[in-house]
C-alpha cells in the first residue's frame, strides 16, 4: 500500500469519526432538549392540577368566606392603591409627600412590568376562575404573574420602610401574603403565577428603594399633578 493510499484511507477515518461524534453530540441535545421540555411540561401540568385543589372558594355558592377574600382582591387592586398614592401626594408635604410619591412611582413600574409579561407570555386563567373579578381591562384575561401579588409585595416592602410601629409593620405582611394566598384560593391564578409574582413585586421594591425621588423632586410632581388636575377641571367645565 502507497504513502498516498494510506494518507487517504486516515482522512476518510478521521472524517468518519468526526461525523460520528457530531451525531453523537447532536443527539445528546435533543435528549437533554426533550429532558427539559418534558421537566417544563410536567412543571406546568402540576402547577394547574394543586393549583385546581388549593381553588376552594372559586365558584360564588362556596362560602361566605369567599366575600372576605373578594374583599382582600379589592384591597390589593391598582386603583384604589393609585388613587390614594395620587391623593397623598396632594394633600401632604414633606416625607409623607416623598413617600407617597415614591408608591406611586412603584406602582406605575408595576402596572408596565405586569402588562408587559401577561402580553409575552399570555398564559389564560385557571378555566374554572370566575368572570367577576374587580374592575379588570383586557391584559387581565391573562394569569401570569399574579399582578395583585406583585403589587402587594412590592406595596408592603415599601410600607415596611416607613412605618416604625412593629406591630403595624406585621399586619402590612400579613395582609400582602392574603392578597397573594387568595388569588389561589378564588382561582383566579395558578401557583406558579403568585410565586413569580411576589418575585417580581419584591424586585420591584429594590428597583424603588435605589431611585427612590428626593423630597424636593416630589414637590414638583406634586405641582404638575395640581396644574394636570386644574386643566382638566377648566377642559370639563367647558365641555359642559
Amino acid at each position: 500500500m502507497t504513502s498516498t493510499n494510506v494518507s487517504i484511507q486516515s482522512k476518510r477515518q478521521e472524517k468518519s469519526t468526526s461525523s460520528s461524534a457530531t451525531k453523537t453530540d447532536n443527539e445528546k441535545t435533543k435528549v437533554l432538549q426533550l429532558h427539559e421540555v418534558n421537566v417544563t411540561e410536567y412543571l406546568l401540568q402540576l402547577d394547574i392540577e394543586l393549583s385546581e385543589k388549593l381553588s376552594f372558594f372559586a365558584t360564588k355558592d362556596s362560602s361566605s368566606w369567599r366575600y372576605l377574600l373578594v374583599l382582600l382582591e379589592i384591597s390589593g387592586h391598582g386603583v384604589p392603591w393609585i388613587a390614594a398614592a395620587v391623593l397623598g401626594v396632594l394633600i401632604t408635604r414633606g416625607t409623607s409627600q416623598q413617600f407617597a410619591c415614591n408608591m406611586l412611582l412603584g406602582l406605575l413600574l408595576d402596572l408596565i412590568v405586569v402588562g408587559t409579561f401577561k402580553v409575552v407570555f399570555r398564559r389564560k386563567r385557571p378555566i374554572y376562575n370566575e368572570k367577576d373579578m374587580f374592575a379588570t381591562v383586557s391584559v387581565d384575561q391573562y394569569s401570569f404573574p399574579s399582578g395583585h401579588s406583585t403589587r402587594a409585595a412590592m406595596v408592603a416592602g415599601i410600607i415596611g420602610t416607613y412605618v416604625t410601629n412593629q406591630t403595624n409593620m406585621v399586619l402590612v405582611f400579613l395582609w400582602a401574603v392574603c392578597v397573594a394566598s387568595s388569588r389561589v384560593l378564588l382561582g383566579r391564578h395558578h401557583i406558579f403565577d403568585v410565586i413569580f409574582g411576589v418575585v417580581i413585586g419584591l424586585a420591584q421594591f429594590g428597583v424603588i428603594m435605589v431611585v427612590w425621588l428626593p423630597e424636593q423632586l416630589c414637590h414638583s410632581i406634586k405641582q404638575s399633578l395640581y396644574s394636570l388636575v386644574t386643566n382638566l377641571n377648566h377642559n370639563s367645565l367647558e365641555a359642559s
